[in-house]
């Protein structure tokens, strides 16, 4: 089983990733491999300046798809179910879907408050501190961290609406499992063997 995991800053794709850990899946989150990225760079995370021209450059020179071309090499590598984190473009997406056989597509929605008080609780080098940042931040994502305003069209949003499942993350971390075991229930009702 492969899952593509998408949802907009703060909407509990990190809670979710760790209770498919849990279950056993290997977990691939495209931040982890922008992180990976910008240390072999020698681009220091906390410049926001730096690594926005950094992720610009490496588009430019590797293509949108970029992540998605380091994610499908190490998922190549596992053998057992997987889920993927964090696209932020249909471009990305793309690139998977014509590389894996079957992939199921989840989305996390929660409203806008819940996500930035999770995010100012959460405290990540990267996350926003206020909320005209988270703001920002919520547009980027929008247009797949690209600068211009037409990429919306390949955000994370147009990800969102392609998913086959959705799951409504406002409530408790309770909630979410059981909405998440419905899910991959839905998904493959023998998923657990």
């Amino acid at each position: 089983m492969i899952l593509v995991v998408v949802g907009l800053p703060g909407s509990g794709k990190s809670t979710v990733a760790e209770m498919l850990r849990e279950e056993g899946f290997d977990v691939i989150e495209y931040g982890d491999i922008w992180r990976e990225l910008l240390k072999k760079a020698h681009v220091p995370m906390k410049d926001p300046r730096a690594t926005r021209e950094f992720t610009a450059n490496l588009r430019r020179k590797y293509g949108k798809d970029v992540y998605s071309r380091h994610a499908v090499r190490k998922l190549r590598k596992s053998m057992r179910h997987v889920v993927l984190m964090g696209l932020r473009s249909t471009y990305e997406l793309d690139y998977l879907e014509k590389r894996v056989k079957k992939i199921d597509i989840i989305a996390i929605r929660s409203s806008f408050q819940t996500r930035f008080g999770r995010m100012k609780r959460r405290g990540k080098p990267e996350d926003p501190r206020t909320l005209v940042d988270f703001r920002w931040l919520e547009t980027r994502e929008k247009r797949g961290f690209l600068p211009d305003k037409k990429e919306e069209k390949h955000g994370v949003l147009v990800i969102m609406n392609k998913a086959g499942h959705t799951i409504n993350n406002n409530g408790t971390k309770e909630q979410l499992k059981k909405n998440l075991d419905r899910v991959l229930s839905e998904i493959d009702k023998d998923w657990r063997m």
